[in-house]
């Protein structure tokens, strides 16, 4: 077996508990064809073999008189009503060994009845009826059937019934020692009997050994727990075997039995049969096993230790037996010891491949079948060594694939296994024959590239797998765009600190880059990086704590109402003062925050500030009632499931009127999943809330999506206010394509970054409805407010005539 990874088996589906398919139709049988949940209400089962016990015991004892005659024919007729029973009520998978066994013991029945009837009990004679005989020894044949029905369900793929049948070989050539011994041998020497009455007596013990040999091979072949019907089936054909015993020994008249007692085993096999059907578990009997390979359950040791054991131990205490002994238990100890080295053989070499699956496994990811981590970094140190003896540089390529958990959140984890079968695929295509591709985490490929001519061979290789996988994807029938990140490394033969895991946490730095770039880019790890990455991890590490140590407040933005120059509201922006570093700027802990899903608990602390905030300004500042509240929510808020309620708990402590607050979301977080962005909107709309797009114009800008989203505002970028200080006309006719589709939409609209007065008289004949910048203020604390507020509606007093005045007072 090639143990290189680059060979390794081909993708995999994986089973709903995440393991890789194998060894074909086991496999499909492990995954789509198990059963649903048991029940388990055994009631009926231990009613009727309650009732059946007392009617036995009865029998036994001869208290019954004339309905003793109907024991057996109501314990046929009970198996055969609890087969139809089971087989309608718990649906096993495979029916026709139920069946089979009701069959068998029916014809058994038979064959009693017809004994009795022509009285050939005992009778050794040439005199005696065969008819009882035949009726019954194919009622055997037909249990037979039915239990090897059962191991062919039980054991869908080849090896394990191979395994299974040998050790039921094992158990049965034990058997049929000790019955040729006792029983089989002394009725064979009968010489006052036929031939044909010998023969016919002498075959029961070795069919019903065999049916308990399969029975327990059966049960001794699981690993799991057995379940009671596995154990009630196993005491009906061991129950059969105590009965034939007696039988032969009775019909031999080598011992002198009430024929009472002799139908004592016979009964209880057909009520532990009937018990048996009624079971809930029955329907686990056809369903396969999920067992491990060749596993060596105690009950297996012990029946197989026993069984090698029986010969030995009936040659020491036998050592004087005739040559017919000695013929047929030397046969049956060459068959034996061939069945026992032939299932040694097997065994040794199932333990081979179940370490060597072992071995793959731990070094293969499961979905995939791709080399995981482990497997990659044994690998990739082999390269290294390669490298270092032909002077050739080895190169990593460290995909990320961005937003994969949005994927995941969509549409489910199904589709997104799908997907990464995918991204698997078009990844092996994209690469070089000797290359190797590794998976080694959720969304992270690793490919490690050999041979290196010139780097920038690399560089060509790292920008054409991102363009394979920038294509769009079509899973289940649906289209998903996606981008990857790539992080390259490329590790000279002649540095002696190289390694493996060294490479790939340099890859890793790599990709922080290209995510923080933008995504969708390839960077080239420099030994700048770790400096940067070292700053962020900081960065990310103090920002848990931030919260409970103060570090963090909010400053406001006033919003101005154009017309009036009044104010009319407030943004609220969060600030970090580092105890070490200072002012942190929001750009560069934001998407810290966002990454890590920190901004779930300070946004939802940011929006109690900025909430609690406002109706303290709502009662403290002159005309103050109509003062609103603009607050930033990020994607990952809007996608946290628990968002609405602890909105809506927010409100309502704050006792702030619900359309007083507004929530701002970026244009391109809304973009990631429109149609999923949109009912979240809905459910924040159906609170009461104002929404409104932020930074509206660097992205989609579609009057399609502006209608598909229940927002109240929008805010015009700043890019665009900038360019109203020129005489370029392109920027000032944007906005007011803007102001006219919002317009007709019934949706007001916002420019952000106001700094020269010539931009708010620009934006106020394009009939912007409110503007926020430096022109009217930077962003201040809390405490500065209502000084801010004084001063702009002041300046704005001076605007308006007296009249005017009056009408927006």
């Amino acid at each position: 077996m090639s143990m290189d990874p680059r060979v390794a088996d081909p993708p995999a589906l994986t089973n709903p508990q995440g393991q890789r398919a194998a060894d074909g139709e086991s496999a499909r049988a492990h995954t789509s064809d198990r059963a649903d949940p048991v029940p388990r209400n055994n009631r009926l089962s231990l009613v009727v073999a309650s009732i059946g016990s007392v009617w036995i015991i009865a029998h036994a004892f001869g208290i019954l008189g004339d309905f003793a005659s109907l024991t057996f024919p109501l314990l046929t007729i009970a198996a055969i009503t609890a087969t139809m029973t089971g087989v309608a009520r718990y649906k096993p998978r495979v029916r026709w060994p139920w069946y089979s066994l009701a069959a068998g013991f029916t014809l058994c029945l038979v064959g009693g009845i017809a004994r009795e009837t022509l009285n050939s009990l005992g009778d050794l004679s040439t005199h005696r009826s065969l008819v009882p005989d035949l009726i019954t020894i194919p009622g055997y044949l037909v249990i037979c059937a039915g239990l090897v029905g059962f191991v062919r369900a039980r054991h869908r793929d080849r090896a394990t019934r191979i395994d299974t049948t040998l050790d039921a070989a094992v158990a049965a050539l034990a058997a049929l020692t000790v019955a040729w011994l006792f029983l089989m041998n002394p009725t064979l020497q009968l010489a006052s009997a036929p031939l044909n009455v010998r023969l016919v007596i002498a075959a029961y013990a070795p069919i019903s050994a065999c049916l308990v040999a399969i029975t327990a091979g059966l049960a001794f072949s699981t690993g799991g727990k057995h379940s009671a019907a596995d154990q009630l089936r196993l005491a009906a054909m061991a129950f059969l075997l105590i009965g034939d015993v007696l039988f032969m020994l009775l019909e031999t008249h080598t011992a002198s039995i009430r024929p009472s007692l002799i139908d004592l085993p016979y009964a209880l096999a057909y009520l532990a049969y009937t018990a048996c059907a009624l079971q809930p578990s029955m329907r686990l009997q056809t369903e396969p096993d999920v067992v491990a390979e060749n596993s060596a359950t105690v009950g297996r040791v012990i029946v197989l230790g026993l069984a090698l054991a029986i010969p030995g131990m009936i040659a020491v205490s036998r050592p004087t037996t005739t040559e017919a002994d000695r013929l047929v238990l030397g046969g049956i100890v060459f068959m034996l010891t061939a069945v026992a080295i032939l299932r040694m053989v097997r065994a040794i070499r199932g333990h081979a491949r179940s370490e060597a699956r072992l071995v793959h496994q731990s070094e293969h990811d499961a979905l995939t079948g791709l080399p995981n981590r482990r497997g990659a970094q044994k690998y990739l140190t082999t390269a290294l060594e390669d490298a270092a003896g032909i002077s050739t540089p080895v190169a990593l390529l460290l995909c990320d694939i961005d937003r994969f958990k949005l994927i995941n959140d969509s549409h489910g984890h199904g589709f997104g296994d799908e997907f990464l079968l995918t991204v698997a695929t078009r990844l092996r295509r994209s690469i070089r024959p000797m290359d190797l591709v590794a998976r080694i985490g959720g969304d992270e490929f690793l490919v490690i590239v050999q041979g290196i001519a010139d780097p920038d061979d690399v560089l060509d290789l790292a920008d054409r797998t991102r363009r394979s996988l920038s294509d769009p994807f079509v899973i289940n029938g649906s289209e998903i765009a996606s981008s990857v990140s790539i992080g390259v490394v490329i590790a000279q033969p002649d540095d002696p600190d190289v390694t493996a895991e060294g490479l790939i946490r340099d890859a890793d730095t790599a990709v922080y880059q290209a995510k923080d770039a933008g995504r969708d880019a390839v960077v080239v790890f420099d030994r700048d990086m770790h400096d940067r990455v070292f700053q962020r991890l900081t960065l990310q590490r103090d920002l848990r704590h931030a919260l409970q140590r103060d570090e963090l407040s909010l400053h406001y933005q006033p919003i101005i109402d154009l017309p009036s120059g009044r104010v009319s509201g407030f943004e609220a922006l969060l600030r970090w003062s580092h105890p070490t570093w200072g002012q942190v700027a929001p750009l560069s802990f934001i998407p810290v925050a966002e990454d890590t899903g920190l901004i779930v608990e300070i946004g939802a602390w940011v929006l109690e500030q900025a909430c609690a905030q406002l109706v303290r300004w709502r009662r403290e500042i002159p005309h103050g009632s109509r003062l609103e509240m603009s607050v930033n929510l990020s994607a990952r808020q809007l996608r946290d499931p628990a968002m609405v309620d602890r909105l809506d708990a927010i409100v309502r402590a704050a006792e702030l009127p619900r359309d007083a607050l507004t929530l701002e979301l970026t244009e391109s977080s809304l973009m990631q999943n429109p149609a999923l962005a949109a009912e979240h909107l809905g459910r924040l709309k159906e609170l009461g809330v104002s929404l409104s797009i932020d930074d509206f114009g660097t992205g989609y800008s579609s009057l399609a999506y502006l209608r598909k989203f229940p927002v109240d505002h929008v805010k015009i970028d700043r890019a665009f206010v900038i360019g109203l200080e020129s005489d370029d006309s392109s920027d000032e006719t944007l906005i007011a394509a803007i102001v006219a589709m919002a317009g007709a939409l019934g949706i007001s609209t916002v420019a952000e970054g106001v700094e020269g007065p010539g931009q708010a008289d620009r934006l106020e004949r394009l009939r912007v409805d409110r503007a926020q910048g430096y022109l009217y203020s930077r962003p201040v604390e809390a405490s500065m407010i209502p000084g801010v507020v004084a001063r702009l509606e002041s300046e704005a007093r001076g605007r308006l005539s007296p009249v005017q005045e009056r009408f927006t007072a």
